[in-house]
């Protein structure tokens, strides 16, 4: 009993400082500073001329092709809690860009539930001790976690819908009730109707129901009661999940994959001149020249893998920093690089394993395998550097911290698994360090 107080003591421990790393880069980060695809007030265009939109009385079921203003493909729930958000703060009086930026508010509290929705995922796949304790560091720790706080488009309210969906799979795989399937239902409906990519978790979400079903055949009792709760959630979620997609695909021709980078004939970010192997082993002229992402001119980056390693760590943003702190920069990069280089083994390696806890092995192999499957097709299928950044697969910060969770778990005395746990530290270390420079020193955007 000891143990386990400890552990929520560390826990809470983690938790306050991940929210306060949240709360800190909200706090030093000027509105419109290292946001994706916002435009500006007035436009009609981007998630800031969506959001306006539905604040001005725009419908659900519009009259226009959603892919003549740019975003408006997205579902539109992120938008309309943003709506309602600076509604609800101009009728408190406040001045109408200022209420804009409070929307932070709202981004913040995503990255925060998400963060305690991982530790909650964490602690039902079983893990105690170091093994906990390393997988939750990544989780309150990783820089794209502080960039999700800050970001007012619809990635984190995503994540956490996701991450919602994945956390009542299992809960639903330990107890098949009505209750725990209708609410992974809600969560994959929250993120369907904010980001369409949320469709990615519904194959490993799949393999779940089907594994019980299979294992549960000879009791006719449960079986029948395992095939209503099917049918309860595919009547909830199939048409209400595809209603957005199927709407705009008869009314406009919209693609039920589509992205404004499929109308863009050229762009100075444009990749596609790049052999396969340069785009992921390539190091000439680009990747390793600057530590940021650099996006036009002869030395942007095209290697896949190198901008992936960088966007998680920075985003998409210019630093400006120097001396000890920007050295601390490249340290915390390479850690991170062999972190992520760590755990694509220790993922995959969950594909073939077995004994008490396959069914969760496998779950997390395949949410990962899928969600990069698709990632680096859509690397090749829009070969612009913008399409490589991480904040497409955050997810993966959830499989990479279960796979190295499991690693310290079975191996908790061999040199291996303490290596790991103390690379984990230091990261953290250099993650909140980092962060906290980047608040006292100026910044590009």
């Amino acid at each position: 009993m000891e143990r386990i107080k400890d552990e929520k003591v560390q826990i809470g421990i983690v938790t306050f400082w991940g929210v306060l790393m949240r709360l800190g880069y909200v706090l030093y980060t000027p509105f419109m500073m290292g946001q994706h695809d916002l435009t500006v007030l007035g436009s009609g265009q981007g998630h800031l001329g969506y959001i306006e939109y539905f604040l001005e009385g725009g419908q659900i079921i519009h009259d226009f092709d959603p892919m003549t203003r740019y975003q408006f493909y997205h579902p539109p729930l992120s938008h309309l809690l943003s709506a309602a958000w600076v509604r609800f703060d101009l009728f408190l009086g406040t001045p109408y860009e200022e209420a804009f930026e409070h929307l932070q508010c709202l981004s913040l509290l995503y990255s925060v539930i998400t963060l305690v929705l991982f530790g909650k995922i964490l602690a039902e796949l079983g893990f105690r001790g170091r093994a906990l304790l390393a997988a939750y560091l990544l989780a309150a720790f990783h820089p794209t976690f502080y960039l999700f706080a800050g970001s007012i488009n619809n990635d984190g309210l995503c994540l956490m819908f996701m991450t919602g969906a994945v956390l009542y799979t299992l809960r639903w795989y330990r107890k098949q009730s009505m209750g725990n399937i209708l609410l992974i239902s809600l969560f994959l409906l929250g993120g369907i109707w904010t980001k369409q990519n949320t469709f990615l978790i519904t194959p490993a979400i799949s393999f779940v129901f089907l594994y019980v079903l299979v294992k549960n055949w000879k009791d006719t009792a449960l079986r029948k009661d395992l095939l209503i709760q099917f049918l309860a959630f595919g009547a909830v979620t199939v048409p209400l999940g595809l209603a957005w997609s199927v709407y705009n695909y008869i009314k406009f021709g919209m693609p039920f994959d589509f992205t404004p980078a499929a109308l863009t004939e050229f762009s100075s970010q444009d990749v596609g001149g790049y052999t396969l192997g340069q785009r992921l082993f390539g190091l000439k002229d680009g990747p390793l020249r600057q530590l940021s992402v650099q996006f036009r001119g002869d030395f942007k980056d095209y290697n896949i893998g190198i901008t992936l390693l960088k966007t998680s760590v920075f985003g998409e943003y210019i630093l400006m920093s120097w001396g000890l702190e920007y050295a601390c920069l490249i340290v915390l990069t390479i850690v991170n690089g062999i972190l992520a280089v760590l755990s694509v083994p220790a993922v995959l390696s969950l594909g073939r394993a077995g004994g008490r806890e396959l069914l969760e092995k496998r779950f997390v192999f395949l949410l990962y395998v899928i969600t990069m499957a698709f990632y680096i097709r859509f690397c090749f299928q829009y070969p612009k550097v913008c399409s490589m950044d991480f904040r497409y697969i955050a997810l993966t910060v959830l499989t990479g911290s279960a796979a190295f969770g499991w690693f310290i778990k079975e191996h908790e005395e061999k040199l291996a698994a303490k290596a790991l746990v103390a690379l984990v530290v230091i990261w953290s270390l250099l993650s909140i360090g980092c962060y906290i420079g980047l608040g006292i020193t100026p910044r590009a955007g």
